[in-house]
């Protein structure tokens, strides 16, 4: 993929270095577009030897006067499969809503017909101005992307939102926007659920288990890659991935709650959170000393998501997971069965394998049976197969009106 990298003038854009890294480890081809104010932070020197390019904009060693010259702002926005303006000031964020252009960067937003992204980064102030906030709403409106900022300490030293997010996140919607969608999932509403459930029976204990949510979330990232419009619903401490829309739940009742809302606008459900099967019948408000805890708890079965699902569905597909530990594909084949489902994914737990950020294998079930193993690869890798499997599935059996 051909980036082209907007560095204008903030503090953060010392970060630019990194993100170049990142994207050349992953075998992006990168160019550099350095604004005047950027150049007072970070040298054009430095992102020509990081990238392997020249450094566009404010670099006097590559200027407009040399042997075979070009319409730069045009050439560079032609060559470019996204522009990234990392990080971005209210200025150059300003000049673009409003179609001004007084240098190479702000001259290429205009001329591009690529992907555009932004990651922000100023003052908290600045940030929350009316005027920026207007400024973004008509980029979006321009179709563009954006990375929004972080709250933090910022480097005027005051503390709010204005910081420019982490590189790892602009890193991560950068290889979003440059992904091949596919024909199944593409401009399609899909509903993640992830992570584990939290039956509380006080302020302070809870009754869980040992999902992360980890395989989920990647999930939800590998549809979104793939064309979809996902909504996650997501239960767990794990950061959510950017660009999907995500509600934050902790009990099974509030992710059935969440799941029913948003289940008649959907086209299929993505099933991999850990639902907690039982709470407890009672709820203390204070926190239980140990003197006066019982010695037994009373446990209530928590709604069965899945099943809610399956009777409310009218034209929309449904994959679920199997966590089990022992007659992996009998139990895993009754509730594909069971739920009703298209196709489950079974995942071996036996032994302690599946959870945290171990490599994983699923195998693939439908009602003609298992299919072969997918992995063991690392969860993201794991995630993109599995959804390049199922696009596939229904590829070859279509859903019926």
């Amino acid at each position: 993929m051909k980036v082209l990298l907007g560095v204008t003038g903030g503090i953060a854009a010392y970060k630019a270095g990194d993100l170049i890294r990142m994207l050349v480890r992953a075998g992006h081809h990168v160019r550099c577009c350095l604004t005047d104010a950027g150049s007072r932070f970070i040298t054009p020197l430095t992102l020509a030897t990081l990238s392997g390019e020249p450094c566009f904009g404010a670099n006097p060693e590559y200027h407009e006067w040399r042997p075979n010259p070009r319409v730069e702002h045009v050439d560079l926005a032609r060559w470019a499969d996204i522009l990234a303006v990392v990080p971005a000031t209210a200025d150059i964020i300003g000049k673009t809503a409003n179609g001004l252009a007084d240098d190479l960067l702000s001259t290429l937003l205009l001329a591009a017909e690529c992907k555009v992204l932004w990651a922000p980064a100023m003052n908290r102030a600045m940030w929350g101005h009316p005027a920026v906030q207007k400024n973004i709403a008509v980029l979006l409106g321009y179709e563009h992307h954006v990375v929004y900022p972080a709250s933090g300490v910022l480097a005027c030293g005051e503390e709010g939102t204005g910081k420019l997010a982490s590189v790892e996140e602009v890193f991560e919607a950068i290889g979003a926007l440059g992904s091949a969608p596919l024909k199944q999932f593409t401009g399609k509403r899909v509903m993640v659920t992830a992570g584990p459930t939290h039956e509380d029976l006080d302020p302070v204990r809870t009754l869980t288990n040992r999902s992360t949510g980890r395989m989920g979330i990647e999930m939800s990232r590998a549809f979104r890659d793939a064309g979809a419009a996902v909504h996650l619903i997501l239960g767990g401490e794990l950061p959510a991935p950017w660009g999907i829309d995500t509600i934050r739940v902790r009990s099974a009742e509030e992710m059935l709650n969440a799941c029913l809302a948003l289940w008649p606008d959907m086209d299929g459900v993505c099933a991999a959170a850990a639902v907690a099967d039982q709470r407890p019948e009672r709820f203390e408000p204070q926190k239980v000393k140990k003197q006066d805890a019982p010695e037994t708890v009373v446990l209530l079965r928590t709604p069965d998501i899945l099943a809610a699902l399956s009777n409310a569905r009218t034209h929309q597909w449904m994959l679920g997971f199997a966590a089990e530990s022992e007659n992996l594909v009998q139990n895993a084949t009754e509730k594909l069965s069971k739920k009703g489902l298209n196709a489950i994914l079974l995942n071996d737990i036996s032994q302690g394998k599946g959870f945290g950020d171990h490599d994983n294998c699923l195998i693939p079930i439908t009602r003609n049976g298992p299919g072969g193993a997918l992995g063991p690869v690392p969860k993201n890798q794991l995630a993109r197969e599995a959804v390049a499997w199922f696009a596939n599935h229904l590829e070859i059996n279509p859903l019926k009106d």
